[in-house]
Protein backbone atom coordinates (compact mmCIF):
# COMPACT_ATOMS: atom_id res chain seq x y z
CA UNK A 1 0.00 0.00 0.00
CA UNK A 2 1.81 3.35 -0.80
CA UNK A 3 1.98 5.63 2.11
CA UNK A 4 1.13 8.83 -0.42
CA UNK A 5 -0.66 7.22 -2.97
CA UNK A 6 -4.63 7.83 -2.92
CA UNK A 7 -7.16 5.15 -2.74
CA UNK A 8 -10.13 6.66 -4.00
CA UNK A 9 -10.40 8.23 -7.57
CA UNK A 10 -12.54 10.95 -8.02
CA UNK A 11 -14.37 11.99 -4.32
CA UNK A 12 -17.13 14.88 -5.56
CA UNK A 13 -16.25 18.08 -3.98
CA UNK A 14 -18.99 18.05 -2.13
CA UNK A 15 -19.88 14.81 -0.11
CA UNK A 16 -22.94 13.57 -1.55
CA UNK A 17 -23.44 10.33 0.78
CA UNK A 18 -24.90 7.96 -1.77
CA UNK A 19 -21.50 8.94 -3.64
CA UNK A 20 -19.00 8.84 -1.59
CA UNK A 21 -20.15 5.35 -0.29
CA UNK A 22 -20.41 4.12 -4.25
CA UNK A 23 -17.00 5.00 -4.54
CA UNK A 24 -15.64 3.08 -1.51
CA UNK A 25 -17.58 0.41 -2.82
CA UNK A 26 -15.87 0.33 -6.02
CA UNK A 27 -12.70 0.85 -3.86
CA UNK A 28 -13.84 -2.46 -1.98
CA UNK A 29 -13.67 -4.27 -4.97
CA UNK A 30 -10.59 -3.16 -5.95
CA UNK A 31 -8.41 -4.39 -2.56
CA UNK A 32 -10.03 -7.53 -2.38
CA UNK A 33 -7.56 -10.11 -0.63
CA UNK A 34 -6.69 -13.42 -2.76
CA UNK A 35 -9.09 -16.12 -1.80
CA UNK A 36 -6.61 -17.89 1.10
CA UNK A 37 -7.51 -13.97 2.63
CA UNK A 38 -11.46 -14.07 2.03
CA UNK A 39 -11.20 -17.64 3.67
CA UNK A 40 -9.74 -17.17 6.83
CA UNK A 41 -11.14 -13.58 7.57
CA UNK A 42 -14.71 -15.91 6.83
CA UNK A 43 -12.86 -18.19 9.94
CA UNK A 44 -11.97 -15.27 12.05
CA UNK A 45 -14.81 -13.05 11.80
CA UNK A 46 -17.88 -15.79 11.55
CA UNK A 47 -21.06 -14.28 11.48
CA UNK A 48 -19.73 -11.24 9.09
CA UNK A 49 -22.37 -11.87 6.47
CA UNK A 50 -21.18 -10.16 3.48
CA UNK A 51 -17.86 -9.40 3.16
CA UNK A 52 -15.54 -8.22 0.53
CA UNK A 53 -12.17 -9.35 1.70
CA UNK A 54 -10.52 -6.04 2.50
CA UNK A 55 -7.52 -5.54 5.18
CA UNK A 56 -7.51 -3.26 7.58
CA UNK A 57 -5.22 -0.61 6.98
CA UNK A 58 -7.19 -0.39 3.70
CA UNK A 59 -10.15 0.59 5.18
CA UNK A 60 -8.65 2.86 7.48
CA UNK A 61 -6.93 4.70 4.53
CA UNK A 62 -10.35 5.36 2.77
CA UNK A 63 -11.39 6.43 5.93
CA UNK A 64 -8.47 8.46 6.42
CA UNK A 65 -8.95 9.95 2.76
CA UNK A 66 -12.73 10.64 2.69
CA UNK A 67 -12.24 12.42 6.48
CA UNK A 68 -9.59 14.66 4.66
CA UNK A 69 -10.89 15.54 1.89
CA UNK A 70 -14.67 16.55 3.94
CA UNK A 71 -13.03 17.61 7.44
CA UNK A 72 -14.43 21.14 7.29
CA UNK A 73 -17.99 19.64 7.80
CA UNK A 74 -18.48 17.25 10.77
CA UNK A 75 -22.40 16.84 9.46
CA UNK A 76 -21.47 16.16 6.37
CA UNK A 77 -19.20 13.37 7.29
CA UNK A 78 -21.48 11.46 9.97
CA UNK A 79 -24.12 11.84 6.81
CA UNK A 80 -21.49 9.61 5.06
CA UNK A 81 -21.06 6.82 7.47
CA UNK A 82 -24.33 6.59 8.12
CA UNK A 83 -25.34 5.45 4.42
CA UNK A 84 -22.35 3.68 4.47
CA UNK A 85 -23.26 2.05 7.69
CA UNK A 86 -26.14 1.39 6.05
CA UNK A 87 -24.98 -0.34 3.04
CA UNK A 88 -24.64 -3.70 5.81
CA UNK A 89 -20.89 -5.11 4.90
CA UNK A 90 -18.27 -5.68 7.11
CA UNK A 91 -16.46 -2.87 5.34
CA UNK A 92 -19.24 -0.85 5.11
CA UNK A 93 -19.35 -0.71 8.71
CA UNK A 94 -15.71 -0.56 9.72
CA UNK A 95 -14.88 2.30 7.35
CA UNK A 96 -18.12 4.16 8.99
CA UNK A 97 -16.60 3.84 12.40
CA UNK A 98 -13.29 4.72 11.35
CA UNK A 99 -14.71 7.74 9.85
CA UNK A 100 -16.68 8.49 13.33
CA UNK A 101 -13.68 7.68 15.43
CA UNK A 102 -11.99 11.19 13.95
CA UNK A 103 -15.19 13.25 13.65
CA UNK A 104 -15.97 15.99 16.47
CA UNK A 105 -19.03 14.68 17.89
CA UNK A 106 -21.03 15.79 21.51
CA UNK A 107 -20.48 13.00 23.39
CA UNK A 108 -24.65 12.66 23.50
CA UNK A 109 -24.47 12.13 20.11
CA UNK A 110 -21.61 9.77 20.24
CA UNK A 111 -23.03 7.23 22.35
CA UNK A 112 -26.38 7.51 20.89
CA UNK A 113 -25.26 6.87 17.76
CA UNK A 114 -23.52 3.53 19.11
CA UNK A 115 -26.64 2.27 20.68
CA UNK A 116 -28.34 3.04 17.14
CA UNK A 117 -25.71 0.83 15.56
CA UNK A 118 -25.66 -1.97 18.26
CA UNK A 119 -28.70 -3.67 16.79
CA UNK A 120 -27.08 -4.50 13.83
CA UNK A 121 -24.38 -6.56 14.80
CA UNK A 122 -23.17 -9.82 13.71
CA UNK A 123 -19.38 -10.11 14.85
CA UNK A 124 -16.85 -9.66 16.98
CA UNK A 125 -14.83 -6.89 15.16
CA UNK A 126 -17.72 -4.74 14.54
CA UNK A 127 -18.70 -4.83 17.75
CA UNK A 128 -15.43 -4.07 19.13
CA UNK A 129 -14.34 -1.53 16.79
CA UNK A 130 -17.79 0.33 17.56
CA UNK A 131 -17.67 0.03 21.02
CA UNK A 132 -13.80 1.79 20.20
CA UNK A 133 -15.14 4.70 18.14
CA UNK A 134 -18.68 5.33 19.89
CA UNK A 135 -19.76 3.78 22.90
CA UNK A 136 -16.18 3.68 24.83
CA UNK A 137 -15.24 6.51 23.98
CA UNK A 138 -18.44 8.10 25.16
CA UNK A 139 -17.63 6.55 28.33
CA UNK A 140 -14.79 7.80 28.75
CA UNK A 141 -15.70 11.25 28.38
CA UNK A 142 -19.43 10.61 30.68
CA UNK A 143 -18.94 8.20 33.34
CA UNK A 144 -23.03 8.30 33.59
CA UNK A 145 -23.43 5.78 30.61
CA UNK A 146 -21.65 2.84 32.95
CA UNK A 147 -25.08 3.05 33.84
CA UNK A 148 -26.59 2.02 30.81
CA UNK A 149 -23.77 -0.38 30.28
CA UNK A 150 -24.74 -2.80 33.21
CA UNK A 151 -28.61 -2.77 32.76
CA UNK A 152 -27.37 -4.80 29.90
CA UNK A 153 -25.81 -7.79 30.80
CA UNK A 154 -28.87 -10.21 31.12
CA UNK A 155 -30.09 -8.91 27.33
CA UNK A 156 -30.61 -11.64 25.20
CA UNK A 157 -28.61 -10.35 22.53
CA UNK A 158 -24.61 -11.61 23.24
CA UNK A 159 -23.36 -8.67 21.06
CA UNK A 160 -24.83 -6.14 23.88
CA UNK A 161 -23.94 -8.01 26.78
CA UNK A 162 -20.41 -8.38 24.64
CA UNK A 163 -20.43 -4.57 24.22
CA UNK A 164 -21.28 -4.03 27.87
CA UNK A 165 -17.52 -5.33 28.52
CA UNK A 166 -15.56 -4.22 25.68
CA UNK A 167 -16.59 -0.39 26.17
CA UNK A 168 -15.14 0.03 29.48
CA UNK A 169 -11.54 -1.30 28.39
CA UNK A 170 -11.83 2.41 26.87
CA UNK A 171 -11.68 4.05 30.15
CA UNK A 172 -7.99 3.81 29.46
CA UNK A 173 -8.80 6.92 27.55
CA UNK A 174 -10.17 8.62 30.50
CA UNK A 175 -9.18 11.22 32.58
CA UNK A 176 -11.00 11.08 35.56
CA UNK A 177 -10.13 11.71 39.53
CA UNK A 178 -8.97 8.86 40.72
CA UNK A 179 -12.17 8.12 43.09
CA UNK A 180 -14.40 8.09 40.42
CA UNK A 181 -11.97 5.79 37.75
CA UNK A 182 -11.64 3.64 40.64
CA UNK A 183 -15.26 2.76 41.13
CA UNK A 184 -15.97 2.39 37.14
CA UNK A 185 -13.20 -0.38 37.48
CA UNK A 186 -15.26 -1.95 40.66
CA UNK A 187 -18.50 -1.63 38.17
CA UNK A 188 -16.88 -2.95 35.50
CA UNK A 189 -15.76 -5.97 37.37
CA UNK A 190 -19.50 -6.28 38.78
CA UNK A 191 -20.22 -6.75 35.06
CA UNK A 192 -17.67 -9.27 34.45
CA UNK A 193 -18.70 -10.85 37.35
CA UNK A 194 -22.27 -11.19 36.33
CA UNK A 195 -20.62 -12.59 32.77
CA UNK A 196 -18.56 -14.96 33.85
CA UNK A 197 -20.32 -18.08 33.65
CA UNK A 198 -21.92 -16.86 30.28
CA UNK A 199 -21.92 -19.68 27.35
CA UNK A 200 -20.95 -17.58 25.01
CA UNK A 201 -17.58 -17.60 23.89
CA UNK A 202 -17.21 -14.19 22.67
CA UNK A 203 -18.67 -12.79 25.94
CA UNK A 204 -15.90 -15.08 28.26
CA UNK A 205 -13.19 -13.19 26.03
CA UNK A 206 -14.48 -10.16 26.94
CA UNK A 207 -14.45 -11.11 30.78
CA UNK A 208 -10.81 -11.78 30.13
CA UNK A 209 -9.84 -8.56 28.24
CA UNK A 210 -11.99 -6.43 30.48
CA UNK A 211 -10.71 -7.88 33.92
CA UNK A 212 -7.01 -7.61 32.29
CA UNK A 213 -7.53 -3.99 31.66
CA UNK A 214 -9.05 -3.36 35.26
CA UNK A 215 -5.53 -5.00 36.43
CA UNK A 216 -3.44 -2.48 34.17
CA UNK A 217 -5.47 0.58 35.38
CA UNK A 218 -5.90 -0.65 39.14
CA UNK A 219 -3.80 -3.64 40.11
CA UNK A 220 -4.41 -4.11 43.28
CA UNK A 221 -8.63 -3.58 42.46
CA UNK A 222 -8.07 -6.81 40.16
CA UNK A 223 -5.58 -9.02 42.04
CA UNK A 224 -8.01 -8.81 44.62
CA UNK A 225 -11.37 -9.07 42.97
CA UNK A 226 -9.46 -12.37 41.33
CA UNK A 227 -8.32 -13.50 45.12
CA UNK A 228 -11.93 -12.80 46.08
CA UNK A 229 -13.13 -15.44 42.89
CA UNK A 230 -11.31 -18.40 44.87
CA UNK A 231 -14.11 -18.38 47.21
CA UNK A 232 -17.17 -18.59 45.18
CA UNK A 233 -17.75 -22.34 43.23
CA UNK A 234 -17.62 -21.42 39.70
CA UNK A 235 -17.98 -23.66 36.77
CA UNK A 236 -14.98 -25.16 34.73
CA UNK A 237 -15.62 -22.79 31.99
CA UNK A 238 -15.67 -19.31 34.61
CA UNK A 239 -12.21 -20.64 36.41
CA UNK A 240 -11.49 -20.96 32.93
CA UNK A 241 -11.27 -17.22 31.83
CA UNK A 242 -10.18 -16.47 35.63
CA UNK A 243 -7.16 -18.23 34.89
CA UNK A 244 -6.93 -16.64 31.37
CA UNK A 245 -7.53 -13.24 33.10
CA UNK A 246 -4.66 -14.18 35.91
CA UNK A 247 -1.95 -14.12 33.43
CA UNK A 248 -1.67 -10.45 33.91
CA UNK A 249 -0.63 -10.30 37.77
CA UNK A 250 2.56 -10.65 38.15
CA UNK A 251 4.29 -14.55 39.05
CA UNK A 252 4.12 -14.17 42.71
CA UNK A 253 0.27 -12.89 42.47
CA UNK A 254 -0.71 -15.99 40.02
CA UNK A 255 1.32 -18.01 42.06
CA UNK A 256 -0.96 -17.21 45.01
CA UNK A 257 -4.02 -16.79 42.84
CA UNK A 258 -4.02 -20.38 41.10
CA UNK A 259 -3.07 -21.98 44.85
CA UNK A 260 -6.21 -21.03 46.04
CA UNK A 261 -8.26 -21.45 42.63
CA UNK A 262 -7.10 -24.85 42.81
CA UNK A 263 -7.16 -25.74 46.15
Amino acid sequence: MGKDKPILKDLPPDPVPEKVVDILERAFVNHVGNEEYLVGMRMAVPGAGKLYGVKVPFLRKMADEVVRAYKKDNTDLREVALVCWGRGSREHQLVALFILAKVRLETAERWQMGERFLPDVENWESCDQLCMALLGQALAEDSRYMNVLESWVEDRNFWVRRAALVAPVYLRRANYAENVALDLDRRTLAICEALLDDQEKYIRKAVDWSVREVIKRHYDLGREWLMMQTSVEHSRTARTTLKLAANKLNEIDRTAFLTELEG
